[in-house]
Order: structure tokens, then C-alpha cells, then sequence
């Protein structure tokens, strides 16, 4: 009985190491999947930075075609934030955009894109400004819901038994 206490803990301490080094593997592993994603969007970054050299100051609707949502905002700014998007959604830049013509609304769903960032901003604005209880500022973004996910993993609150039906 005196030799199998010892030889126990020897067996968890083993194991125990084991299990440490997998982790690290696997967490390793997700870094490399990022940064891989970081790279292709920082590729077209820089394409884009040097397209518009001289003009990162500029209102971004004088220097790239169609914008809308993101009017009053510096050409800088506009590939900023467009990077940011592109990891709070885990994505790269085609997966919005023809490659070809950046510009083009015809392959994505670019109304659905401004329309969340219209709910962002009045959520943070009107809402979340007003919380007293908070440190503030208290802001929410893309990454809040999407978590580096091109779906939200959740469809909002699930109500608790059963709803009544609408009335026309």
C-alpha cells in the first residue's frame, strides 16, 4: 500500500505534463489560422495604402468610390476600420468584395453590412451611452456578436414557453 501512493502520484504528475504540452499544440495551431487570415487582408492593405498615398487624410468618399456608411471618415480611417471588420467576422477582404473592382455591391450583401452598422452605432450612442451603472464609455462593435464568426453563433434571447400569436 506504502509503494502505490508514490507510484499515483508519479502516474498523475505524467499525465498532468501530457496534458499540458497537447494544449499547447492546439493553441498553437488557432495563432496560425489567424495570423494566416491577418496576412491576406494586410496584403490588400498595403496594396491599397500605396494606391492612395498622399491622400490617407482625405474624406474617404473623395478617394474611393461608393461609400456611404462610412462618409466623414478619412481614406486611413475607411481601411482601418475595414480591417477590423474583417477580424471581428474572421474573414478577408473577398469575402465582401470582388477583388477586381472593390467598389462593386453586385457580390455581397453590402445593405445588410450598413444596416449593422447603423443598429451599432445607435446602440452605442442612445443605449449604451446612457447605462449609469458602467464605466464609461461601454461600446459594443462587430466582434461583440460575431466573435470571429461570419455568423452571430446565436439568434438572440430564446423566450421562455409560449408566445402569444400576433394579432393583424
Amino acid at each position: 500500500m506504502k509503494l502505490i501512493i508514490p507510484f499515483l502520484f508519479v502516474i498523475i504528475g505524467i499525465s498532468s505534463f501530457v496534458s499540458l504540452n497537447s494544449t499547447t499544440k492546439k493553441e498553437n495551431n488557432a495563432i496560425v489560422w489567424k495570423d494566416t487570415l491577418m496576412a491576406d487582408r494586410e496584403k490588400y492593405l498595403k496594396a491599397f495604402k500605396d494606391s492612395i498615398r498622399g491622400k490617407e487624410s482625405m474624406a474617404a468618399d473623395s478617394v474611393f468610390k461608393n461609400i456611404k456608411t462610412l462618409k466623414g471618415k478619412s481614406a486611413e480611417q475607411v481601411l482601418s476600420i475595414m480591417n477590423s471588420w474583417g477580424h471581428a467576422l474572421g474573414v478577408t477582404c473577398k469575402f465582401c468584395h470582388d477583388l477586381n473592382d472593390f467598389a462593386s455591391e453586385k457580390p455581397r450583401h453590402f445593405n445588410q453590412t450598413r444596416e449593422m452598422v447603423e443598429m451599432t452605432n445607435r446602440l452605442n450612442k442612445e443605449i449604451l451611452a446612457s447605462l449609469k451603472t458602467f464605466r464609461q464609455p461601454v461600446v459594443m462593435g462587430c466582434i461583440s456578436c460575431h466573435n470571429e464568426m461570419k455568423e452571430p453563433p446565436h439568434d438572440g434571447p430564446k423566450p421562455e414557453g409560449a408566445r402569444p400569436r400576433p394579432r393583424n
